[in-house]
């Protein structure tokens, strides 16, 4: 394990500690091979950086990356989706197509959650940063 939580398994797959609440809690997976690369969940909004930082110490261009797959519409899982995709201009997102509404329009989901955590705890788990 790297010092920022990375993985490097065989296969080309890299485990990418996305930050979510603590240290080795929630992890998205980059997948390479023949150049091409996948990203399979991409964590909250707050993880995107790390992510893209993945792709730059790999020497992986973004264009590189041609798919976005998300497991289940949880912020927690792919509440980064669309401000990663605006930093991949070649990436498509793969999603359930019951999870694709919450996605185009995330606002009961946002809604859900705050009314779970509230909305400092909300704020602190998925708002942006950096």
């Amino acid at each position: 394990m790297t010092s920022d939580g990375r993985v490097e398994l065989p296969y080309g797959i890299t485990t990418i500690d996305t930050g979510y609440y603590r240290p080795r809690f929630d992890a998205a997976y980059l997948i390479v091979e023949r150049g091409e690369a996948a990203i399979i969940d991409t964590g909250s909004a707050a993880s995107v950086p790390r992510l893209l930082g993945v792709l730059a110490d790999k020497g992986i261009a973004p264009s590189a990356v041609r798919y976005v797959v998300v497991t289940h519409v949880h912020l927690d899982h792919a509440g980064g989706a669309g401000l990663l995709l605006q930093h991949l201009p070649e990436a498509r997102l793969v999603v359930h197509p019951r999870g694709a509404s919450h996605l185009i329009n995330p606002a009961r989901l946002i809604a859900g959650a705050t009314a779970v955590y509230g909305e400092e705890r909300f704020r602190a788990l998925y708002r942006r940063r950096g």
